[in-house]
């Protein structure tokens, strides 16, 4: 009996290759490889300064790599603005808020839509028939949003009168409004208490569960290690480790560089 060939490995949403990036004299990210499958929570772990955020703003396009390549569903995405970027199916969250705090949280959200928006200055100046129809499919899709992340019956209310951690939820939800494929989210843990945390983690399920592919950097390591199927570690901007939760926490490469000791997280 013939035996059957091995199933093949599922397609990468994400493939990066050889990726170069430096500042001065110094390289940030050295050579950095690896792929994601769609469907996957994918985290990228490392210490301060290894090159994570580097990373981040290389996918989106806010920095040029001098070598490599991004390839998103079959498509290299090198050398692409920021917002060609966004176009073809990446969103975004940032360390930092950037949220408009005087408008509603509805407000905030649908201006992540505006790739979706199609009407001329002229059309939206005039408020012409078909713009008010474009503003409704907009609106809505905010509220789909909203909906996924706990936050529709905050809609109306202003953004700057939220707690800090339903402000990052804005920022998520601004960013899943533009209907990525894949959604990267930077230290979204970042400042947040134990019960929003593990609020964040069900969060970050339901987004991958809704069909969404999620990138995540993060030091929350019992998040990390909780919520994600693969992950990437860096060090001083070269590829330290890869693999599944347990592999990494069974690195003696990993547990020096970053870990710091024997750990045990719940994977």
């Amino acid at each position: 009996m013939t035996a059957l060939p091995p199933p093949a490995p599922p397609l990468a949403l994400l493939a990066v290759t050889g990726l170069e990036q430096s500042f001065g004299g110094v390289m940030a990210l050295a050579g950095v490889s690896f792929r994601v499958a769609e469907g996957l929570i994918y985290a990228v772990i490392g210490p301060n300064g290894a090159g994570k955020t580097t990373l981040f703003n290389a996918l989106c396009g806010f920095y040029r790599p001098s070598a490599g390549s991004i390839r998103f569903a079959d498509r290299e995405l090198l050398g692409l603005p920021p917002h060609r970027i966004a176009a073809c199916g990446i969103g975004r969250t940032f360390q930092n808020l950037q949220l408009f705090f005087n408008m509603s949280v509805v407000e905030n959200v649908m201006v992540g839509c505006h790739l979706r928006a199609r009407a001329s200055l002229l059309a939206a100046a005039l408020r012409l028939p078909g713009v008010r129809r474009q503003e409704r499919h907009l609106r809505a899709w905010s509220m789909e949003a909203l909906e996924l992340c706990e936050l529709a019956d905050r809609a109306a209310q202003p953004a700057g009168a939220l707690p800090y951690g339903l402000m990052k939820r804005v920022e998520i939800a601004r960013a899943l409004a533009a209907k990525p494929r894949l959604l990267l989210l930077d230290e979204p843990a970042a400042g947040l208490n134990d019960t929003e945390t593990l609020a964040l983690r069900e969060l970050i399920a339901r987004i991958r569960a809704s069909g969404v592919t999620v990138l995540l950097v993060e030091h929350h390591m019992p998040l990390v290690m909780g919520v994600s199927d693969r992950l990437l570690v860096l060090d001083y901007g070269s590829v330290l480790a890869e693999g599944t939760p347990a592999d990494i926490q069974a690195d003696p490469r990993v547990v020096a560089a970053y870990l710091g000791g024997a750990v045990s997280y719940a994977v």
